[in-house]
């Protein structure tokens, strides 16, 4: 695949599911960036709605930006969130890792807009002398508006944006990339307390018991249904700990989770009627189910991720 190829061309470690069945076709990492990305023709996919809540979910579980890849449907140069996951063209994630770094535009239900830097245009406003009020006339915007494009509160319509770049240069525009993305990601995210843990969810006795433990000790698990793995969780073990949880299957999904795991810093935790199995740095075994399990001593046996 082109982008498979591109992502390894600049220094990204992928992990690929040639299968297509699951949320993500590839993880795709290096330091500072983790992406997990679905190939689609197009938003209207028949399956594209519970692909994207499981990467959205897994995302938020393994701390990874998730994003659609369309073959088309969307504008070249934007960004389209669907059901909270960033959706760009093809051809639009092969500038970006060409380091071809257009303004950040995004499509939203008010239409169409481009993400401003508060700190930029305050500053550079200054420089010029101009006040609040002088900039809100030549922007035909109210003064408020532009307090607002200050402090980051909003962003510019596209024909607004145009003239702050004619105004003040291109430093008050974001850059469409992946750090920006992220960030973008985290704050429409809504991540809070209303998730349904997983524990609540899964039927399988054993499974449960494993996330009721997790739990206790804080993690927010998932359940994901397009994925090598049936949870993703996160809490504190001695600092951030991520784990992908997989009631023992075929020996090509415990590959693919182990190598799902490394790439995003996470565990990988196996169980069945015999026991647990925790990969981290090393791999720890423990008897499933017993009553003195120590869970938090399993992670720190196994090392850090």
């Amino acid at each position: 695949m082109r982008l498979e190829n591109s992502l390894r061309a600049r220094g990204f470690k992928v992990v690929s599911n040639p299968s297509g069945d699951y949320s993500f076709d590839m993880l795709a990492g290096k330091p500072g960036d983790v992406l997990a990305i679905k190939v689609l023709e197009n938003l209207r996919h028949e399956k594209a709605r519970k692909y994207v809540d499981d990467l959205r979910s897994l995302a938020l579980s393994l701390d990874v930006v998730p994003l659609v890849a369309c073959e088309e449907g969307i504008p070249e140069g934007s960004l389209v969130t669907y059901k909270g996951v960033p959706s760009l063209s093809l051809e639009t994630v092969d500038k970006i890792l060409n380091r071809e770094e257009g303004p950040f535009v995004y499509f939203s239900k008010g239409g169409v807009y481009v993400k401003i830097r508060g700190d930029a245009v305050k500053r550079l406003r200054r420089e010029k002398g101009m006040s609040l009020g002088d900039l809100s006339l030549k922007l035909g915007v109210t003064r408020r508006m532009v307090y607002e494009y200050e402090i980051g509160r909003s962003d510019a319509t596209l024909e607004v944006a145009y003239k702050l770049v004619q105004l003040l240069g291109e430093e008050v525009v974001e850059k469409l990339n992946f750090k920006n993305i992220t960030k973008y990601f985290m704050e429409q995210s809504g991540e809070g307390g209303r998730e349904v843990q997983a524990s609540r969810i899964v039927k399988d006795p054993l499974l449960k018991w494993l996330l009721t433990r997790l739990e206790e000790m804080g993690f927010l698990s998932r359940v994901l249904e397009k994925a090598p793995f049936n949870v993703a969780a996160k809490g504190q073990v001695g600092g951030k700990c991520k784990v992908v949880i997989k009631r023992s299957g075929s020996s090509e999904e415990e590959t693919l989770t182990v190598d799902a795991a490394k790439i995003c810093g996470s565990y990988a935790l196996f169980i069945n009627g015999e026991g647990l199995r925790l990969i981290g740095e090393r791999e720890v075994r423990a008897p499933s189910r017993p009553e003195n399990l120590d869970l938090k001593e399993i992670f720190k046996s196994a090392g850090s991720q």
